[in-house]
């Protein structure tokens, strides 16, 4: 397959040094004519190299050294890339794990990193790999995504709508914007687990439709944070992709991607190459090839000694001593050290002032402009005629300064840097402005003049803020929050106006909330400071700092604060939207000494809305939550909900939450509405998925289905979904609430499939126990351990988890067994020891179910409280709960109590009756993937005569509850 190129401005698919035509956002690119050169270059590959004419048109020296002294990583490259596309056609006939290959190539500043990774790709484009290459830059670090843009921009622009379709997918409208393919949609904010989750699909459509792929990362450590974040996890999980990502990095040069980095290199696949100087023999044998077997051994020894044995410098020394005639003798050593020095650092920049100031003026303009240098920018930016600009590009190009490239470019990073730190402070900050403004009235967005808006100085200029604060906006929408806070944080140094000072102190906190909710509390508190009287500004600054004091456990905070404001709003409709999120993050508050006032305050407000808009839907909502919570009669409840089922309650909006989606899909199923709820919360993974939120929002929205599942008795599908929501979560930072959803529902799930070893398992691995979450959790932690720990027989520990959870919930106005069964699962640990306070316990919860009103409630109270009662009363408790739960899809409760039923009445009655409740037991335990508890019914069927033993499928890890 052809190599992709990968750097900007080059076309898609088509060998690299091929002339630009397309630059990552989509522009053509303002290329030269194309006049004759003072310098040719031959691509004749390895053992030869390029052939570049001296000034003075002596013969040809070779610009760069052949692959000396690196025998030993050749033969590893081209061992890997062969093992890659062999195994690669062998998992096509027989698919199974895939050969991923990760090399890390390091070494100090030029030492033949990027001539290595050329030879690889050489080597890969002969096998028939595709082959896609990016190389970070110094003063590019700052651009979101630009390595991933080098990488994916001409492959994607190349392709034909059906090709890039077939490689997307779904995906496009997450990975688009971040590629520079098509602007981000209003609204749209994928988060950095997206981005990296597209790249994936992208990556595994692209090694499916074009076989194994050579990613070649050059000079890593100047890599831009997005899309080093990617490489990192991408790396971690190769053997899923043919890919070989081969890295290069400097050794010595600490950036700010350099725990990325050690993390890549601390990887167990890593396999890590490094390069040294090259040795006095061979420096001795370049300078033999470059200037003739009459180049005497002192001159030789004298070349390593100024060189070091860097190949960069030799070859650059050895054109100068071509170009100035010098003879390769003794006599000559003494100049050797200066030329070597004039080649790179300040002498190389003084040596471009001496050329003039049309010279100098050129090189700091492609210094300072980057991978936008075009031959018409770097004219208007150093202020040179274009046509001269040309001219001196030739002259660069000749002397080995510039590449052969229609975007001009050093040909070394080390010349590079010697240019731009040549530049004098002011005059560099003057420049960056200037290229902001170039690339701006060029039609370039916000975000390529915010990279040279970064670098200038502040001077208290509003259109540097305006443009600041809008190519946050774009990093926000295209997956780069991290970038976007760079923006702001800029953009208030400058500093705003007074007048807009609050509004870029809020975006940069809602800037901060994705990554350090602590950070955007301290910026929107400021915010509220510098408050000019804007009600609609201050309304949303409230909003989001308590929201931001919700997610980090302050919510007596967030509750008090939202009430004040909402007392002194003037406009009703800003009252009630304040009142909402207040009621909203009163639900989360654990510790609410207010809770039953709140609830009828907030019962009271709700009375006279219909519904008629978002914010009332949303405290109709809460009302039906907070029913759900005190127990209040389910009908109340659902004609609540009801009236607050409608449009605007979206998993994605920034401004509102997913929170409120959220509680009413609970509050359905907790009404054995599954069925409306499940629905919720699918619309609300699909919705999130499109959006690219992979991260907190996701695994909550799996792990709550999941919860869902379980209650309908789905386990199996339970069991899927919280392996996703904990796969996600786990994803997330240790300190991340959201591992606690999926675990516990999980551990319930593994507990009624019978798998309470595993469970168990689970529970230690994750460190399942105090310290519990002190924001409200689903289901409740302490009362998982409980149900864990009453099936693994300890009962006593069990009972003193039911006891906290009681405690933990009666002191907050939690008075439904069918939101927590603390009460039921306590009677049943108290039942050996203390039958009377379980049925004392079982009573009190049977009573509420009746309040409530819920079948599965009432069904799961009267099992429980039959089995302790005993008797005809017992049996007529037991008969009761079948009646309700039969007509609920409660299939797994139904199950059990059936079970239950039939061993109860075999025992007090004898076999003849216990037939069919056990016998349909059995059929709604496999249908539910009840093990345990299916294998409890067969026991019994098998001891009855009615099934042989051949059917016992073997014994249960666990018993019914």
């Amino acid at each position: 397959m052809a190599e992709a190129n990968g750097s900007p401005g080059s076309g898609a698919l088509r060998p690299a040094g091929a002339a630009a035509e397309a630059s990552p956002d989509g522009r053509a690119s303002e290329a030269p004519d194309r006049r004759e050169r003072g310098a040719r270059q031959i691509d004749v590959r390895r053992g030869a190299a390029v052939e570049v004419s001296g000034w003075d048109g002596s013969e040809p020296l070779l610009a760069q050294a052949p692959l000396l002294e690196r025998d030993d990583e050749m033969a590893v490259l081209t061992r890997v890339i062969g093992k890659l596309c062999e195994q690669a056609r062998a998992a096509a006939d027989a698919p199974g794990a895939r050969p991923g290959e990760l090399l890390v190539v390091e070494s100090e500043a030029s030492c033949g990193k990027t001539t290595l990774l050329d030879e690889a790709r050489r080597i890969a484009v002969e096998h028939h790999c595709t082959v896609l290459a990016a190389k970070g830059a110094e003063r590019e670090q700052t651009r979101s995504f630009s390595v991933v843009k080098q990488l994916f921009f001409n492959l994607l622009a190349g392709c034909t709508g059906d090709e890039r379709a077939a490689m997307l997918g779904d995906w496009h409208d997450i990975i688009a914007p971040a590629l520079g393919l098509c602007p981000a949609a209003a609204g749209f904010a994928p988060d950095p687990l997206g981005i990296r989750d597209a790249l994936d699909w992208l990556m595994t459509g692209l090694t499916r439709h074009r076989g194994p792929v050579v990613l070649v990362i050059d000079d890593a450590h100047w890599a831009d944070a997005e899309s080093l974040a990617w490489i990192t996890s991408f790396a971690g999980r190769l053997d899923q992709w043919p890919v070989l990502l081969l890295v290069s990095r400097r050794t010595g040069e600490v950036t700010d991607v350099e725990p990325l980095l050690r993390e890549l290199c601390a990887l167990d696949r890593t396999r890590r190459l490094a390069l040294g100087s090259l040795s006095p023999g061979a420096v001795a044998q370049i300078v033999g090839q470059a200037l003739g077997s009459g180049a005497d051994t002192a001159f030789r020894e004298r070349c390593f000694e100024v060189t070091t044995g860097t190949p960069f410098v030799l070859w650059a020394m050895l054109r100068e001593v071509r170009r100035l005639r010098l003879a390769p003798t003794a006599a000559n050593t003494g100049r050797l050290g200066a030329i070597a020095a004039d080649q790179i650092g300040e002498q190389l920049a003084a040596r471009l002032e001496r050329m003039g100031e049309s010279t100098i003026a050129v090189a700091r303009a492609v210094a300072v402009l980057g991978s936008d240098a075009t031959v018409v920018r770097v004219a208007a930016l150093a202020e040179v005629d274009v046509h001269k600009v040309g001219l001196i590009a030739d002259r660069l190009r000749a002397a080995g300064i510039l590449d052969d490239q229609d975007i001009l470019n050093f040909v070394h990073p080390l010349i590079n840097g010697a240019v731009y730190q040549w530049i004098p402070k002011s005059a560099c900050s003057a420049l960056h402005a200037r290229a902001a403004r170039l690339l701006v009235a060029d039609g370039r967005d916000a975000r390529s003049a915010a990279l040279h808006l970064l670098a200038t100085e502040p001077c208290g200029d509003s259109w540097v803020v305006e443009q600041l604060r809008e190519a946050a906006a774009q990093d926000k929408r295209a997956g780069a929050p991290d970038s976007a806070l760079r923006c702001l944080q800029r953009a208030l140094l400058e500093p705003p106006r007074p007048t807009d000072r609050a509004a870029v102190r809020y975006e940069l906190g809602r800037a901060s909330f994705v990554t350090s909710p602590q950070e955007a509390i301290r910026h929107l508190r400021a915010a509220l400071a510098d408050d000019a009287g804007d009600r609609v500004l201050r309304e949303s600054i409230v909003l989001q700092l308590s929201r931001a004091l919700g997610y980090t456990d302050q919510i007596q905070e967030a509750v008090e604060l939202l009430d004040a404001e909402a007392q002194s709003a003037n406009a009703s409709a800003t009252r009630l939207r304040l009142q909402a999120e207040h009621f909203l993050w009163a639900v989360f508050w654990v510790d609410d000494p207010d809770y039953h006032a709140r609830a009828r305050r907030l019962k009271n407000l709700v009375v006279r809305l219909e519904g008629s808009n978002r914010t009332e839907r949303c405290l109709l909502a809460l009302r039906a939550w907070y029913g759900v919570v005190r127990g209040d009669p389910m009908v109340q409840v659902l004609a609540s909900a009801d009236q607050a089922w409608g449009p605007g309650l979206n998993w994605t909006d920034e401004d509102w939450g997913f929170e409120i989606p959220s509680l009413l899909a609970l509050t359905y199923m907790y009404c054995d509405r599954n069925d409306r709820a499940e629905q919720l919360f699918t619309e609300g993974i699909r919705e999130l998925k499109a959006h690219g939120w992979r991260g907190t929002h996701l695994s909550y929205a799996h792990s709550m289905r999941s919860l869902v599942r379980y209650r309908q008795g789905k386990l199996i599908q339970a069991e899927e979904d919280c392996q996703i929501g904990l796969r996600l979560a786990l994803r997330l930072p240790p300190t991340a609430p959201a591992r606690w959803y999926p675990l516990g529902t999980l551990i319930q799930v593994l507990v009624a499939r019978g798998r309470v070893g595993e469970a168990a398992r689970l529970a230690d691995e994750h460190a399942f126990g105090k310290p519990f979450p002190s924001a409200v959790v689903f289901p409740v932690p302490q009362a998982v351990r409980g149900e864990l720990r009453l099936a693994l027989g300890m009962l006593e520990d069990a009972a003193a988890d039911f006891v906290e959870t009681g405690e933990k919930l009666e002191g907050r106005g939690v008075a439904n067994p069918a939101w927590c069964a603390w009460r039921i699962n306590l009677a049943k640990a108290l039942a050996g020891r203390d039958p009377e306070a379980a049925y004392d316990q079982a009573s009190e919860a049977l009573r509420r179910a009746y309040r409530f009103g819920a079948p599965s409630a009432m069904g799961q109270a009267l099992r429980v409280t039959g089995r302790l009662e005993r008797g005809q009363k017992g049996l007529a408790k037991i008969e009761d709960a079948l009646m309700w739960l039969e007509h609920s899809d409660a299939r797994y409760e139904y199950a059990l109590t059936l079970v239950e039923y039939g061993i109860v009445l075999r025992r007090e009655y004898g076999d003849r009756d216990a037939v069919d409740p056990l016998f349909e037991g059995l059929t709604v335990a496999v249908e539910c993937g009840a093990e345990a508890l299916a294998d409890a019914a067969r026991a019994e069927l098998v001891d009855m005569g009615e099934l042989p033993p051949t059917n016992m499928l073997g014994p249960g890890t666990g018993g019914a509850q």
